[in-house]
C-alpha cells in the first residue's frame, strides 16, 4: 500500500538565496498575504531584516517575533501571538532552536512554515520532528515538514566552523543509526521501510563522496552537506519516526543532556556517541568506520574537548540504554561500569585529546 508522505515543496539552496527570493515560489505564495517571522536573537536579526527588505513589497503585513530559547513558555507565547492575529504564512529564521520553535508554532496553529536556518549544526534544518525543553529537559515531538527550506550559503559562509562540524557530525550518524536499524529488525522488533534506509544512506554517501575528492571545494562541501542534512529529514517523514538518523549514538548524546549538563551542541555529542557505538557494532560485524573522516573535517574525537569528564561520559553511556525504548546495538551487550570504563579507553584515547576548540556556538 502506498504510503502519503510529506516534503517541502520549495527547496533553496544558492549564494545570495534572499536576495534572490523575488524570483522563486516562495515569494509567490507571500503575494498579498500575511507573514510572521520567528527568529531568533543575536546575528539573525541581521538576517530577518534582510528577509523584511525583500518581501516587503509583497506581503500585505509582516509580524516579527523574537524566540529567544526553545522553552514550552516561549512556544505557548509565541503561539498566542500567532492566533491573536493568524498569519497566512510563518518564516522562521535562525539556528535549530528557531526552527524548532517555528516547525511546532506552525503545527499547532496550522500555518504552513518556510525555513531559513542560518547555520546547519543539525538536520532540524527540516525534519518531521522539533527538539523543546519541558521541566529543563529536552524532548522530541512529531511536527509538520516545513512547507519550503531557503538556505543561504552566504550567510552559512559567514557562520563559525564549530556550527558546520556539528551538523556534519549529526549527518554521519545515520551509520551507526542505521545499523541499529537493521539490528532491530533483523531482531523483529520493528519494521524495515526499505526507502528510507536509502535515502538516509545515500545523504551520507553523497557528502563523503564530495569529501573525498582529490581537491574539495568548500563552498561544494557546505552545500552538500545541507543537501544531506535535508535528505535525512525527508528520510524520517518517509520513515515516520527518527530511527533512519538516531539509533545508539543518540542515546549517548540524550544521556549526555539528561545526566550531565548538556555542556555541547547535539551533534558534536552526537559525534562522539558515533565512535562509541561502532565500537561496540564492531564486535558484532564489520562496519564502516568514520574516525578518519573525523580528522579530515576536525570533529570531536575525545568527549574531554566538549567539556565532559570520565566519570560523566561513564555515566551517559551506562544511562543511554534507558533513555529511550528503541532496540539498538545496547540490547546485545551486558555492559558493566567495569567493561565500559575500559571502552572509554580503547575508544577515546589520550592522544586523540586536545583536537578540537568550543569556541562559537551561537546560531542566532
Amino acid at each position: 500500500m502506498a504510503k502519503k508522505v510529506h516534503i517541502p515543496i520549495q527547496l533553496i539552496i544558492e549564494h545570495r538565496a534572499i536576495a534572490h527570493l523575488f524570483k522563486t515560489k516562495v515569494y509567490d505564495w507571500i503575494r498579498d498575504q500575511k507573514v510572521a517571522l520567528i527568529s531568533g536573537s543575536g546575528k539573525t536579526r541581521k538576517v530577518t531584516e534582510e528577509i523584511i527588505d525583500v518581501i516587503s513589497g509583497q506581503a500585505s503585513a509582516i509580524q516579527v517575533m523574537t524566540c529567544e530559547d526553545n522553552t514550552l513558555d516561549t512556544i505557548n507565547e509565541l503561539e498566542r501571538k500567532v492566533l491573536e492575529d493568524t498569519p497566512d504564512m510563518i518564516f522562521g529564521v535562525g539556528g535549530g532552536k528557531a526552527l524548532d520553535v517555528s516547525k511546532v508554532v506552525g503545527t499547532r496553529s496550522n500555518v504552513p512554515v518556510v525555513l531559513f536556518p542560518t547555520a546547519i549544526s543539525s538536520d532540524a534544518i527540516c525534519s518531521p520532528v522539533a527538539v523543546i525543553k519541558m521541566l529543563n529537559k529536552s524532548t522530541s515531538i512529531g511536527v509538520k515538514m516545513p512547507q519550503g527550506v531557503v538556505i543561504d550559503l552566504d550567510i552559512l559562509a559567514s557562520c563559525p566552523p564549530r556550527l558546520m562540524s556539528a551538523g556534519i557530525g549529526d549527518l554521519l550518524s545515520n551509520k551507526s543509526a542505521l545499523f541499529d536499524w537493521d539490528l532491530a529488525h533483523r531482531a523483529g522488533k520493528e519494521e524495515m521501510n526499505t526507502f528510507a534506509r536509502l535515502m538516509a544512506n545515500n545523504a551520507v554517501d553523497s557528502f563523503l563522496n564530495v569529501l573525498n575528492r582529490e581537491e574539495v571545494d568548500p563552498s561544494r562541501l557546505m552545500k552538500t552537506a545541507a543537501e544531506s542534512l535535508i535528505m535525512s529529514g525527508i528520510a524520517m517523514s518517509i520513515a515516520g519516526s527518527s530511527r533512519p538518523c538516531s539509533g545508539s549514538e543518540h542515546l549517548i548524546s540524550h544521556a549526555m543532556d539528561y545526566h550531565c549538563g548538556a555542556k555541547a551542541l547535539h551533534g558534536e555529542q552526537v559525534a562522539i556517541g558515533v565512535l562509541f557505538a561502532q565500537h561496540l557494532q564492531g564486535k558484532r560485524e564489520k562496519v564502516e568506520r568514520l574516525l578518519p573522516y573525523y580528522e579530515k573535517l576536525s570533529l570531536p574525537t575525545h568527549y574531554e574537548d566538549l567539556g565532559y569528564t570520565r566519570e560523566e561520559m561513564l555515566r551517559a553511556v551506562r544511562k543511554a540504554p534507558s533513555m529511550r525504548n528503541r532496540y539498538t546495538i545496547f540490547n546485545e551487550f551486558e555492559l558493566t561500569d567495569e567493561t565500559i570504563d575500559k571502552m572509554l579507553d580503547e575508544v577515546y584515547p589520550d592522544h586523540a585529546r586536545n583536537r578540537y576548540q568550543l569556541t562559537g556556538s551561537s546560531a542566532g
